[in-house]
């Protein structure tokens, strides 16, 4: 299917989503705008110039479902809220944003501190090899002797020290682009993280980066993050479950992601 028609059953997909009969307007911190929390950039998910907290010319998978989200809701605005660090968007207490979008898997120590919408996205772990490397590894043994990087507070980082157990310490960075920075620049020689993401920036840029040696079974799932006690959360899994059961999430994920996961070899 070529990029463009995959991009007009996009756009027909968000058409489809009719807003939900409502008597009241959607609770949103103001009304008739949903405010997206992000942690950009993440290639094929969520990229953009940023100002500040203030994000434009945003695009992406989670863009395009923020806006699904926002029309199924009968919402007319949505703005974009960048939060460079990840730990803050999962962290309990008040946040400046209704939802929040930056491939967050749904745990139980995370569900604690914030709630979490019905899945839209199932996510297993990714292996990235830096240019260069010798030998491919084929097993999460082969992998624990190389130089590993993976982002802090994820649960990639928690596989990487619980499962894999690397010989050396893997080396944790703030966020992706600065994690990724080391593996082109030879610094690590894999990096784990989400496959989704893994796959579609070595699509985007393969001559940065060595191959995708595979992936790890995790059998995480992505959810939208709601602050504690919002009275969003039912009308939000409503909304996303419609969306997902027309098919409009599947011809957005068409439009951005361009790589089989299924086909890769699973480490293990």
């Amino acid at each position: 299917m070529n990029a463009r028609l995959v991009a007009l059953l996009a756009a027909l997909a968000l058409l489809w989503a009719a807003p939900l009969a409502r008597a009241d307007p959607p609770p949103t911190l103001q009304p008739g705008v949903l405010t997206v929390g992000l942690n950009m950039p993440s290639p094929g998910f969520q990229v953009g110039a940023v100002r500040a907290h203030g994000v434009v010319f945003a695009r992406g998978l989670e863009i395009d479902l923020a806006n699904a989200l926002a029309a199924r809701l009968g919402i007319p605005r949505v703005v974009f809220y960048q939060e460079p660090q990840f730990g803050r968007l999962i962290a309990p207490g008040p946040k400046p944003w209704d939802i929040a979008l930056a491939e967050v898997t749904i745990t139980p120590e995370r569900a604690a501190a914030v709630a979490f919408s019905i899945p839209y996205l199932a996510a297993d772990q990714g292996v990235l090899l830096r240019l260069g490397l010798p030998a491919t590894p084929r097993s999460i043994a082969q992998l624990a002797r190389l130089r590993l990087c993976s982002q802090s507070g994820t649960t990639s980082a928690t596989l990487v020290a619980t499962q894999v157990n690397p010989v050396k310490p893997a080396r944790l960075f703030g966020n992706t682009t600065l994690m990724l920075d080391a593996l082109q620049k030879g610094r690590c020689d894999a990096v784990i993280y989400d496959a989704p993401i893994l796959a579609t920036l070595r699509a985007q840029v393969p001559r940065r980066y060595g191959p995708l040696a595979g992936v790890i079974r995790t059998q995480e799932s992505y959810g939208v993050l709601l602050p504690t006690g919002s009275a969003l959360l039912p009308i939000v899994d409503e909304a996303l479950g419609a969306i997902i059961g027309q098919g409009t999430l599947t011809a957005i994920s068409k439009r951005w992601m361009s790589t089989d996961l299924s086909k890769l070899p699973v480490l293990r």
